[in-house]
């Protein structure tokens, strides 16, 4: 390398004093009619003479500051290409890979070559704010660190982080049972290690979406949408799983989106109604009604409550769903001739942070008190609370609202939650009310229900009561409050009052 600097050098000299002996003999060349040019000549020469020295001179250096730049840019690609926290690809790596593995697939197919096919998979942390919230973001980055180099770690495996908590890897092949079986093995280990780590015992489980190339799709985008429709339908089903795509995701997907649409046409036309289903005590005096949303759709079809419903919750019509009810239910309250409105709230409301503001705003505007409504909310939602529902549950009992656990028996059934939960009234689901006649397990069921209610002050609801032999086996297991066909079916208002058949059961 110094011979190389000596010899540049060497060759610098040699033309800078060619340049200035030429520069001298050109100002010294006269002319037919003139004299020696004038002398600024010879200092344009000698300037001239000088750029060239320095350039020549410095040829070294500039040869080392483009190795320089070089080793630079590959470090500027290499940080482009690989994402800080977990090593994988990034986002605009991965999605380059991706697209080139589908071209090459294309580019074959059109000339009648053989290709190999591959597998993409989704994967998503779940609950992952929960995690982040609950436990802090050193533990989420903690998760995130191990599952991209654990999945670094498979073989054949293609990693990239796509954003947050989402990553995306390529494998090869389309064989379903194989794929399904590596995921769910990798699913285990991962879980195994990051529950083996006090920080990170929090861990819920990751979802896995999948679509395969080219079966599924032959573009980048439109395979990337499949697979992500899969982990929204595993996510949707229980969360914890591995998902497949298929056909007749697609076909649900349009058929929800158009019952999006249209209930969001609904809301804004105010073409709901609320049914009111009577909650008589002991001897049968109405004490409440629950409020039960119905719609009607403008083609004269009834929409179930459990469809709709799902949408609403997987977009942000939910919380303006939940907010019709509530208002209509407020502007019901003295049409109703009872003290208590029992309102269903969703488990994704119970998640906005827009639940309470929107409570308060409407008593406020139309001035009615929280004491007059009761807040259901399902045994599957509060099992999965965390802190942040909890004070919420609080705040909204410090207002006056009481807390209802619905369809208790459904999920776990904890009687811990009746202990730790803020409730004032735990409603049995009706599977258990109407076997209690006649099985043994139910009967045991309810009356313990019943006797730890009774020691904690919560009142106990037997819901889906249709016999008087039902409604004597729920009393003396401990129920206080009756609500089922017994005592009136769901109904609309009519003409400002509930119909005559409801109203006799008071």
């Amino acid at each position: 390398m110094k011979r190389l600097r000596d010899l540049a050098q060497s060759e610098a000299m040699c033309l800078a004093v060619s340049c200035v002996a030429s520069g001298s003999a050109f100002a010294a060349t006269t002319f037919p009619g003139t004299g020696p040019l004038p002398s600024l000549f010879s200092t344009v020469a000698v300037g001239c003479s000088l750029i060239a020295f320095t350039l020549m001179a410095s040829r070294p250096r500039m040869r080392t500051a483009v190795e320089a730049g070089a080793l630079t840019t590959e470090r500027v690609s290499e940080d482009y290409s690989r994402d800080d926290l977990t090593g994988c690809l990034t986002r605009r790596r991965f999605l380059e890979v991706l697209n080139g593995r589908l071209a090459e697939i294309r580019r074959r197919q059109i000339n009648g070559l053989p290709y190999d096919d591959f597998t993409l998979m989704l994967l998503d942390v779940d609950h992952f704010k929960l995690l982040n919230d609950g436990f802090g973001h050193h533990a989420g980055d903690t998760v995130l660190e191990t599952l991209g180099r654990r999945a670094q770690q498979e073989a054949d495996w293609v990693v990239g982080r796509l954003g947050g908590d989402e990553f995306a890897v390529i494998v090869p092949g389309n064989d379903h049972r194989a794929i399904a079986h590596d995921a769910r093995r990798f699913l285990e280990r991962l879980g195994e290690e990051l529950h083996a780590n006090s920080e990170t015992r929090a861990f819920h489980g990751i979802s896995i979406g999948v679509a395969s190339a080219p079966a599924d799709a032959d573009q980048g985008s439109d395979l990337l949408k499949k697979a992500d429709m899969a982990l929204y339908v595993g996510k949707r089903s229980g969360r914890g799983q591995v998902t497949f795509y298929h056909g007749d995701m697609q076909r649900k997907q349009a058929a929800d989106r158009q019952i999006s649409r249209d209930l969001h046409a609904a809301i804004i036309l105010n073409q709901l109604d609320l049914h009111y289903q009577p909650i008589v005590d002991v001897d049968r005096r109405g004490v409440a009604v629950e409020a039960l949303l119905r719609w009607t759709d403008q083609t004269g079809r009834s929409i179930p409550p459990d469809t709709f419903i799902q949408v609403a919750e997987r977009s942000e019509l939910i919380d303006r769903l939940g907010e019709w009810v509530f208002r209509k239910a407020c502007e019901d309250l003295d049409l109703l001739d009872v003290d208590l409105i029992s309102v269903n709230i969703s488990g994704a409301q119970l998640r906005h942070d827009g639940l309470l503001p929107m409570l308060v705003r409407v008593l406020r505007e139309t001035n009615r008190s929280a004491s007059s409504f009761i807040l259901e909310l399902t045994e599957t939602v509060l099992i999965n609370a965390d802190q942040k529902v909890f004070r919420l549950l609080g705040d909204l009992r410090a207002l006056g609202f009481r807390i209802a656990l619905d369809d208790f028996g459904t999920g776990n059934s904890s009687f811990t939650l009746l202990r730790d939960l803020p409730i004032d009234i735990v409603k049995i689901d009706k599977s258990f009310i109407q076997r209690l006649e006649n099985d043994r397990i139910a009967q045991v069921f309810v009356s313990a229900v019943g006797e730890i209610a009774k020691s904690l002050d919560i009142v106990m609801v037997a819901e889906g009561v249709e016999t008087q032999t039902q409604q004597e086996c729920a009393r003396i297991a401990g129920a206080q409050r009756f609500q089922g066909w017994l005592h009136g079916k769901a109904a609309p208002l009519k003409s400002g009052r509930l119909p005559e058949r409801i109203l006799r059961s008071r």
